[in-house]
């Protein structure tokens, strides 16, 4: 679960606080040509506004005009296919649950269990009509057989910045779009005095110590971006002692090879561990643009991510 899609709960539960009644649609299953994968959500209030998607954009406002004609007022599922008059312009079909978000088991303390960066898992019973949710165990996976559905929210994915430089300042703002969830640091004050993100406070902690105090997990990407081997090696000296999927440094060629070289001679680091190291960060994109390079490097820890792999090659000029 990204944090969007909890600000989307949260968006619902305020229009329930309000007095609105409120659905929660969950798609269950795909099949064929789909936007969204088996868990997108999407809040709709009795009044027509809503938040969230559950596909491009081609059923929501036949969905939008369902709830208003007949709010379901139990727990429900619907199924769109592309040969009815429920079309989907892209082929395929769609099944969706539908909950009336007052209906849902302890709502809040599925939202706090997420902030507090645990995942959950939720468990609807198609035939039944019921879902409960609890805390997920490591195996646990999002899956559908023919009457149950677990689906699995994760905490959000985090991203640490090392550097309050404008190429800094530019990733998060990518990141950000992209719900990571963000922490910055950097010792030096002539660069912290100009940071004017108030929204992701800059710590003066050494990056060492900074990410120390992260606990940062297999869901956490580092990158060391102030181009100052004083601060960068520290970041990532301690990154390599952490379960990041993603461990990035700026630098050229040149400038990556000797910080390897450094860290395995000086600090008795292993090459093999060294080379956890993505340098010269982000996917070639022939720029010296900060933003086009900011881009770059958010769009390389997005494929990491997910598992892609990216290749560029430059056209010769």
């Amino acid at each position: 679960m990204s944090r969007s899609e909890v600000e989307i709960l949260v968006q619902g539960r305020e229009w329930q606080a309000a007095g609105e009644r409120v659905v929660l649609a969950t798609v269950a299953h795909t099949w064929g040509s789909s936007p969204r994968q088996p868990g997108a959500l999407m809040v709709l209030g009795e009044s027509g506004r809503f938040a969230g998607s559950v596909s491009g954009g081609c059923i929501e406002s036949e969905l939008l005009a369902r709830i208003r004609d007949s709010f379901p007022t139990r727990f429900e599922t619907v199924e769109y296919r592309s040969d009815t008059s429920r079309t989907l312009p892209c082929g395929g079909r769609l099944l969706l649950t539908l909950e009336p978000l007052a209906e849902l088991t302890d709502l809040q303390g599925m939202l706090a269990a997420l902030a507090a960066g645990q995942a959950v898992e939720r468990r609807l019973d198609l035939a039944a009509g019921t879902a409960a949710w609890s805390l997920a165990g490591p195996e646990a996976r999002t899956l559908l057989d023919d009457t149950r559905l677990a689906l699995v929210y994760e905490p959000a994915w985090r991203l640490v910045v090392v550097g309050t430089g404008e190429l800094a300042s530019w990733v998060c703002r990518f990141a950000s779009l992209l719900d990571y969830e963000l922490a910055v640091c950097d010792p030096r004050p002539e660069y912290r005095e100009g940071w004017v993100h108030e929204q992701w406070p800059a710590s003066a902690e050494f990056p060492d110590d900074f990410i120390a105090a992260r606990g940062c997990d297999a869901h956490t990407a580092i990158v060391a971006l102030t181009h100052d081997p004083k601060v960068d090696d520290l970041a990532m000296m301690e990154a390599l002692r952490t379960q990041a999927f993603y461990i990035g440094a700026l630098g050229s060629r040149g400038t990556t090879a000797k910080r390897a070289a450094r860290l395995v001679e000086h600090f008795d680091m292993s090459e093999s561990l060294v080379a956890r190291i993505r340098g010269p960060i982000g996917i070639d994109l022939r720029t010296r643009k900060p933003a086009e390079i900011a881009l770059a490097v958010v769009t390389d820890i997005t494929a990491v991510r997910n598992g892609v792999a990216i290749d560029t090659a430059r056209e010769i000029r």
